[in-house]
């Protein structure tokens, strides 16, 4: 009798201990958090959605700065470095961020250094408010993108697509879109090669591992 509870208090511990173990975040570790407090947010959301449960509308890559784990990424202020905290708890639900990290495949580890040193000399350059390729501004997946090419411009880690601003119930372009081009005096740039957070999420390059806001492991 003494044996049997003695086994089964230290399998009881085993699944607190499992239950208690944190998730630790490592260099090259891809963020994909869902921000609704922007109607841009929600704009973004309606135009790229998958068809997994996860609805993504910003990214950053964890990034290591003097010993120090920090996020890599594109916002409206510019291409920045932010601490982990400030990068996890900017949209939380029930005190939860509602974030879910991915891992890139094996294969393509080996472009995680140089492609983080080319995201570094970035930093502080202007946010991309048209979302167009190439024009030396920057909106979040697009700086994953040019990051990863520039360090091997032949292995397609991140894929382009044409991108849509229209409503995929009604194909018309969102009246979101429609306001927020003619702002900024701009084409909407249907059509236009781009990539967007939920579609990098369903990328076969990437697995995704943890979710903060269920606080599990998803692999």
């Amino acid at each position: 009798m003494f044996l049997k509870i003695v086994k089964l208090t230290l399998i009881l511990l085993t699944v607190m201990s499992c239950q208690t173990t944190q998730f630790e975040l490592k260099e090259g570790d891809l963020l994909f958090q869902d921000l609704d407090k922007e109607n841009i947010d929600n704009a973004i959301k309606k135009v790229t959605k998958t068809n997994l449960k996860f609805n993504f509308t910003h990214i950053g890559i964890v990034v290591s700065d003097n010993n120090e784990l920090k996020v890599l990424e594109a916002v409206s202020k510019g291409v920045q470095l932010s601490s982990i905290s400030d990068f996890l708890n900017r949209n939380l639900i029930n005190g939860k961020p509602k974030v879910v990290v991915g891992q890139l495949k094996k294969e393509f580890r080996t472009l995680i250094k140089p492609a983080i040193e080319h995201g570094k000399t970035l930093i502080g350059l202007p946010y991309d408010k048209v979302y167009i390729i190439g024009d030396n501004n920057y909106y979040c997946s697009e700086l994953l993108y040019e990051m990863f090419h520039k360090a091997d411009p032949n292995t397609k880690t991140f894929q382009l697509n044409p991108m849509t601003f229209k409503d995929p119930k009604t194909n018309k372009t969102l009246e979101f879109w429609t306001n927020y081009y003619a702002k900024l005096n701009h084409k909407i740039p249907e059509g236009e090669l781009g990539l967007n957070p939920n579609g990098m999420s369903v990328s076969p390059n990437i697995t995704l591992i943890y979710d903060y806001f269920a606080e599990k492991e998803l692999n």
